[in-house]
């Protein structure tokens, strides 16, 4: 079995603590440890906070140095990728092509985690919100998120159900059906658009709080439904111990649904490995 990770962050990214040494060199160790074969470094950049001051210019240069000093240093035990988790890309299109052509990217993530002037999907006290109210900020979200799939220079969208961690997170229940064909709607753009989809697997780190697994296989069902077929491995590790969690439990999930392979990226490219 081809194991890959292809969103994973270090010290470049501003909400993993400096205290707390996690470094590329680190994060490839626990690659190897858990049995990869591949793992893209896809460290956080904001270019809303930047703007703002709210977290440090992203050094590019040093993140890609390491990330190419790891390639060689771990050639013919694991295959290194610079990555990058681009946050609302959407808010400057016009920005993003110069970026991600400047680098020798692998592959760019594009995602959702805010709505600039709001409160962050993280930080929202749910259990004071109405029903109403609840399926306002994920209807909301999903607004935003069509903006995403419609970006222009991004190779994969990550984690499409990210406020629902949060509700679960507070014991509150959702029912996914209530979205399905908006949802069908913007995986049929990703198809046509020959974007990937990841598996997220952060919530399954959350027993009984994360999102369930019938939740997250009914989404992969409606992904295929539509034609989906690029699906990328994501831990979505912050942490050292989480690089490749639960890849195996994923693998098995897509294999039951019907996916016969895994992607990782090269040069913007997917490459399709075998999960049968």
């Amino acid at each position: 079995m081809y194991y890959s990770d292809s969103h994973t962050h270090t010290n470049y990214s501003a909400d993993v603590p400096n205290d707390r040494p996690l470094s590329v060199d680190d994060v490839c160790q626990s690659a190897i440890r858990a049995g990869l074969s591949y793992l893209a470094i896809t460290d956080h950049y904001e270019p809303e906070e930047e703007k703002r001051g709210i977290v440090r210019h992203f050094p590019f240069a040093s993140m890609a140095a390491d990330v190419f000093a790891a390639r060689e240093k771990y050639a013919g035990q694991l295959k290194v990728a610079l990555g990058i988790e681009y946050g609302q890309p959407y808010l400057y299109p016009d920005e993003i092509q110069p970026l991600v052509t400047a680098y020798p990217f692998d592959v760019v993530l594009g995602s959702v985690h805010y709505i600039p002037g709001k409160p962050g999907y993280i930080q929202r006290n749910y259990r004071e919100m109405t029903q109403a109210d609840r399926d306002a900020v994920f209807n909301e979200y999903l607004d935003t998120y069509d903006q995403l799939v419609h970006t222009d220079g991004i190779d994969v969208v990550t984690h499409p159900t990210y406020p629902l961690r949060y509700l679960l997170r507070q014991n509150i229940p959702f029912d996914m059906r209530d979205w399905e064909e908006r949802m069908r709607g913007m995986f049929r753009v990703l198809v046509e658009r020959g974007i990937g989809l990841e598996f997220n697997a952060a919530p399954m780190r959350v027993p009984n709080q994360g999102i369930p697994d019938h939740t997250v296989e009914t989404l992969f069902r409606w992904y295929r439904d539509v034609g989906g077929e690029i699906v990328t491995f994501a831990s979505d590790a912050h942490f050292q111990a989480h690089v490749g969690a639960y890849c195996d439990r994923t693998m098995r999930i897509l294999r039951e649904l019907g996916f016969r392979y895994i992607a990782v990226y090269e040069n913007r490219k997917p490459q399709f490995h075998s999960i049968a």
